[in-house]
């Protein structure tokens, strides 16, 4: 399998970006009712001085009115209690962020098509928009470049105003103060920014330590549990095949027993590299499903290709040779496969057909976990299939001249 590590904060792991997203979407209230108070004290302040438009102040309040709204609205359809997919994930970061960056750019707007030539009116715009950015300081739980965006388009437009525009030494310091506001957030973000990516590194690491086999450095049951639920739900969605492989290394007790644990462990991590050798796409999942048993699930792949598969990679392990003496005869060690595919639907779906039964997650599993059982009750390193809801399972013939564990 093959687990994806973080490369930038929206490819972070996808526990700790729901973990991240959940806390937007939760204080998704303060940053709305903060933005509108703000915008509201901005236009009463403009009322009050006179000389411009109300319509282009009122225009300006409803596209920011408007935004917010549509900020916390879909903010509100994330539900943190719901598992989403990698995928989905970063689409609703990437969604929010464009919203956040939208509303920046309206404060922006304000500094220059609002501009005030009155000193204090100055003063008190440079302050909330200095709020807006502290309004945005959230958005770095996603990405700290685009806090960076956000606040050049908040501070830019109304220092270049009071530096081209202003006529006196006290506007051209405000433009001085403000750059070095937009400096010295830009700064604290980096270091919030890097203290997250700290943050995150930690995290991920820990997630991967749960995640992780210790003795074959693939990953362990909890890990395939949870992936496995999502690639169902997925495959249901898509109406794609699902396909699993439940590998069982053939009397691996006896192995044990006579060549000691230390040989046992080696024996496990030389067949799991066999293994991930052959499911090689990013979407396969290697993981050890207990003891000397594993499994493989494989996404969008026919009960055929499936089974194609496992006859390569039971080859793939009985060319290693690893020696199983037994008695005074010397074997190699072998495994067995079950092979089983379905295509996963729903309640619903079987509602519109009637004719059609629920596929269950369970059903794929015990399939199989069936056609593994036959595998090995025929004389084992050899590749059993199964569909879900079918009796019949069709065995492959292991060659005449290989030597196995019997």
């Amino acid at each position: 399998m093959n687990k994806k590590k973080a490369s930038s904060p929206l490819h972070t792991s996808p526990l700790i970006l729901q973990g991240q997203i959940t806390f937007l979407s939760r204080h998704g209230s303060i940053w709305f009712w903060g933005n509108i108070f703000a915008a509201n004290l901005f236009v009463l302040l403009r009322w009050v001085e006179g000389g411009e438009s109300m319509a282009l102040l009122l225009v300006w309040l409803i596209a920011i009115v408007g935004t917010n709204i549509m900020r916390w609205t879909f903010g509100q359809h994330f539900l943190p209690s719901q598992h989403y997919s990698p995928e989905e994930l970063q689409q609703f970061g990437q969604r929010y962020l464009i919203y956040s960056t939208l509303i920046s750019a309206l404060w922006g707007v304000s500094g220059f098509i609002l501009f005030s030539q009155d000193t204090l009116v100055q003063a008190m715009h440079v302050i909330l928009l200095a709020g807006a950015v502290v309004a945005a300081m959230p958005v770095l739980a996603l990405s700290g470049f685009a806090l960076y965006v956000q606040i050049g388009a908040i501070l830019l437009p109304i220092t270049l105003n009071l530096l081209l525009m202003g006529n006196s030494v006290t506007q051209h310091s405000l433009a001085m103060a403000v750059t070095l506001l937009g400096v010295l957030l830009a700064m604290a973000s980096r270091s919030i920014t890097s203290l997250l990516n700290d943050l995150h590194a930690v995290q991920i690491q820990m997630q991967e330590q749960a995640h992780t086999d210790p003795v074959t450095q693939i990953a362990n049951r909890r890990f395939f549990d949870n992936i496995f639920k999502t690639e169902w739900r997925r495959a249901a969605r898509d109406g794609h095949a699902l396909s699993l492989l439940m590998i069982d290394v053939d009397h691996f007790k006896r192995y044990n027993d006579r060549h000691g644990h230390h040989a046992g462990d080696q024996c496990l991590q030389i067949i799991a590299q066999c293994i991930k050798a052959v499911a090689r796409r990013a979407s396969d999942v290697v993981a050890r499903h207990g003891g000397e048993e594993f499994v493989v699930l494989l996404p969008d792949t026919s009960l055929d290709d499936a089974f194609t598969l496992a006859e390569r990679l039971r080859k793939s392990v009985e060319e290693q040779r690893i020696p199983h003496s037994d008695g005074s005869i010397p074997r190699i060690v072998t495994v067995s496969v079950g092979v089983s595919s379905c295509t996963p639907n729903t309640p619903r779906e079987t509602q519109v057909m009637d004719d059609s039964p629920v596929t269950y997650p369970a059903m794929l599993l015990n399939t199989a976990d069936r056609a593994l059982y036959r595998a090995k009750r025929n004389g084992r390193n050899q590749v059993a299939k199964e569909n879900c809801g079918d009796g019949v399972i069709v065995l492959s013939t292991p060659p005449a001249s290989a030597t196995h564990a019997a």
